[in-house]
């Protein structure tokens, strides 16, 4: 059994003390891969040095987070773009773009202009997104609907959106990142997979944020994807070898892996 890890920041600093401890972990839980985003300048030097180091294990995405979306926005996306350019067989994804009115809601109207100039990159070099959507999700749908039916793949990562939004994310050939926080009691996820099923699911972290129950409130790490596959499992009432297998079928599609 092999599970895959969407999105997670194995770069992050948090990580760093016992990093190779963190991979020996993953591949113990069965984790065969982590596909790990880009959120800005100073995340892109680490990805690379991580996947130097474990070239089997990572695989890298490039994108700007919206909470990093500045006022010089355009400057950041052009170097990234000009990366698109040179290497577009280095990444697997665009991302991690997409909208975040959590932290400020002023900074709206720059956030669109950079994911739209983002999901133009999805089209331009044929590949998936991997998108963040955080107290974001009207302005986010009016995105994707705007450009629906123009090939656009890719995962709502961190999903926690609503039956409704779920629904017509499928209906446009999307699919539905979950995490730890489908571990939480009140957090809702377990129940529209009840009406959506698997069939649009890959598995992520998001580590070292959002660690799953019984983990939760303490750093998160890509092994603790297993502990998703065996909730969903045991919540849903089927095997964790079909939770894996669906799942992991998913990743390698959306992803090219």
């Amino acid at each position: 059994m092999q599970l895959i890890d969407t999105h997670t920041h194995l770069d992050n600093p948090q990580l760093e003390a016992d990093r190779s401890e963190v991979f020996a972990r993953m591949r113990e839980a069965g984790v065969a891969m982590s596909l790990i985003p880009n959120v800005d300048d100073e995340s892109w030097p680490r990805m690379q040095a991580l996947q130097a180091e474990y070239p089997d294990s990572v695989r890298l995405m490039l994108g700007l987070h919206p909470c990093h979306v500045g006022e010089d926005w355009s400057e950041v996306l052009d170097r990234y773009e000009a990366l698109w350019k040179a290497t577009p067989d280095a990444f697997v994804a665009v991302g991690e773009l997409g909208l975040d009115l959590y932290w400020d809601q002023t900074t709206l109207d720059r956030q669109v202009a950079a994911l739209e100039r983002q999901l133009e990159w999805c089209l331009r070099w044929d590949k998936p997104f991997s998108m963040h959507v955080r107290e974001a999700w009207g302005p986010t749908m009016d995105v994707l609907r705007a450009w629906k039916g123009r090939g656009l793949r890719g995962v709502l990562h961190c999903f926690t959106g609503s039956r409704e939004i779920a629904s017509e994310l499928i209906d446009m050939g999307l699919y539905l990142g979950i995490g730890g926080v489908a571990t939480f009691p009140k957090a809702g996820v377990v129940d529209v997979l009840r009406a959506t099923g698997l069939k649009r699911v890959v598995l992520e972290t998001d580590s070292p944020y959002l660690a799953p129950v019984p983990f939760r409130g303490k750093r998160n790490e890509s092994a603790y994807v297993r502990r998703v596959a065996e909730h969903l499992a045991a919540q849903l009432e089927v095997p964790l070898s079909e939770v894996a297998a669906v799942t992991s079928r998913n990743a390698r599609h959306i992803f090219g892996l």
